[in-house]
């Protein structure tokens, strides 16, 4: 990655400085996301920039990102189970498990891993494609290349 990111981090549109991005017209740091959501200039792993929210199921968050290493888009699913978990965004990025939801919590990432996997073996028989699995803020996560 060069010494400057040159990137709007809400949509990854190319951009010269600080004003609003010309494409989307986010101005950084002024954003105010549910503080459930990981910000926008999120890094994940030393590697992924989150970007902005692009959907959400009851068990996962789905953002807009920035692989540095390849300087591509991305997208990132995190295992975010809003009936048992919870995050402050202002305090930490990490997730907490509501008391008493540990086991169901940890069954769900065992699961979430291995839907991704099943996922990953499929679409890399059509075509080929990149994933990235792990663990980070108490959680768990996957990256594919955006198509």
């Amino acid at each position: 990655m060069a010494n400057t990111f040159n990137r709007c981090i809400f949509c990854f549109a190319p951009k010269a400085g600080p004003e609003p991005c010309p494409v989307c017209g986010y101005d950084n740091g002024l954003c105010d996301p549910p503080s459930w959501w990981l910000s926008p200039g999120t890094i994940l792993k030393g590697r992924y920039m989150v970007g902005r929210h692009l959907a959400g199921t009851p068990e996962e968050l789905c953002y807009l990102g920035w692989d540095l290493e390849t300087d591509t888009q991305v997208e990132i699913v995190e295992y975010y189970p809003e009936a048992i978990v919870t995050r402050d965004i202002t305090h930490c990025e990490a997730v907490s498990c509501l008391p008493g939801s540990e086991d169901a919590f940890e069954a769900g990432k065992q699961s979430f891993f291995e839907k991704a996997k099943l996922y990953f073996n499929c679409v890399s028989r059509v075509n080929t494609v990149t994933m990235d699995f792990f663990v980070r803020n108490h959680t768990c996560y996957y990256v594919r290349k955006r198509s």
